[in-house]
């Protein structure tokens, strides 16, 4: 029977990606619907990025749930996922008030955080010579989730309010029984090493791509959280801008995780780095520099391909410097990536408030290229 180098997992690597789409659906939810919280709520901008903030807080635990899945099975917690956060996404739409809100947002995020640390380690080990390939299939489920997300939501409150939003919870469930029937088939088993292994690791790699995502938070941390409400202070809908973000912006990121991913398998992790960066970031200009309208929008495309296939590509490389603690270094990574994220967003919405969305928008399209300077401190996994 082929050995799992002579033979690719598809469709084990495909059941845990469908799962990321359906978890990503429903935590794709807070970004188009800030417009209506924004009203409902009478919120600030930096208030609505504090709403990112609570949902992202708790992947700060990251590291410990990756520690306790590379010593233990959590493929059960993995299935369970998609029903816990659609059950804190779809009761946003009822809170009665700014904490209560918070307060779910920040429970959701347990949920988030214990399948984005967990769900990648275990397809590393299924496939470890193709990492990046079963990492763009993982983040293209997850990227086309965060395309129906919006659009799902958006539908669900025109059509009933967001009173309505809590109908959406049978989705959630009946795919964690579905994915609890399948899970069972999925078995990892790794030789435990010393944790102590991962300190050269982490000295080696921690201060570049610190740098690096620090740097990508803020350009993805501000147009994945108010670009809706940026395009609806520019004449479109609230509606209009909800699906303008789901179908321009995150469509094409399925595309370039899928395409991204597996490219950095072939051309080397860091070239792939440097590629993305630069094109999200000019793409990014040219969209802000456009008059506002129809036309500004042919430059959403490119920036949503290129911004949002590099997801894959840190975590191949995170996985390829910490092979026998793919789950630890993978959720010491991803609390590096999630935190960053809302402190990105708090700082763009208080920057926002003072100077304008459009200028806050301006700031983080530099952070990401000034970031590179850090990429020649960030050495391959054999020096």
């Amino acid at each position: 029977m082929p050995s799992q180098e002579e033979k690719y997992p598809f469709w084990q690597v495909v059941t845990v990606a469908f799962g990321h789409f359906v978890h990503d659906t429903f935590s794709a939810f807070l970004s188009p619907l800030l417009p209506w919280l924004i009203d409902k709520f009478a919120l600030s901008y930096t208030e609505a990025g504090g709403l990112v903030a609570f949902l992202q807080a708790p992947s700060i635990l990251n590291p410990f749930i990756g520690y306790l899945g590379d010593r233990i099975s959590l493929q059960y917690l993995i299935a369970l996922a998609p029903a816990l956060t659609a059950t804190g996404m779809s009761l946003m739409g009822v809170m009665p008030g700014y904490g209560a809100l918070a307060a779910i947002l920040l429970l959701t995020g347990f949920s988030v955080a214990a399948f984005h640390s967990s769900a990648p380690a275990i397809l590393a080990h299924l496939a470890p010579k193709r990492t990046g390939k079963s990492m763009g299939l993982f983040m293209a489920g997850g990227e086309l989730g965060r395309v129906v997300g919006p659009m799902l939501a958006v539908w669900v409150v025109a059509l009933w309010g967001l009173q309505g939003m809590p109908r959406l919870l049978v989705l959630g469930w009946g795919t964690s029984l579905i994915l609890l029937w399948q899970v069972r088939k999925i078995s990892v088993r790794i030789e435990p090493k010393p944790l102590s292994d991962l300190w050269p690791v982490f000295k080696r790699i921690a201060l570049p791509l610190s740098v690096l995502v620090l740097g990508r938070s803020f350009l993805l941390g501000a147009f994945g959280a108010f670009l809706p409400t940026f395009l609806s202070h520019s004449g479109f809908t609230k509606v209009q801008s909800g699906l303008i973000f789901a179908l321009l912006y995150e469509l094409p990121g399925v595309v370039g995780a899928l395409a991204v991913g597996s490219l950095s398998d072939r051309v080397g992790r860091l070239p792939t780095v440097v590629g993305a960066v630069l094109i999200s970031a000019g793409a990014a200009g040219a969209f802000l520099l456009s008059p506002p309208g129809m036309a500004s929008l042919v430059w959403l495309p490119f920036f949503g391909f290129s911004a949002l296939s590099l997801q894959p590509v840190f975590m191949a490389l995170v996985q390829d410097h910490a092979p026998m603690h793919r789950s630890t270094a993978n959720g010491a990574y991803l609390a590096l990536s999630f935190v960053s994220r809302p402190v990105a967003v708090m700082a763009v919405g208080a920057i926002a408030d003072s100077w304008g969305l459009k200028n806050a928008f301006g700031v983080s399209v530099f952070l990401p290229v000034l970031a590179l300077a850090a990429l020649p401190m960030l050495k391959p996994p054999s020096e």
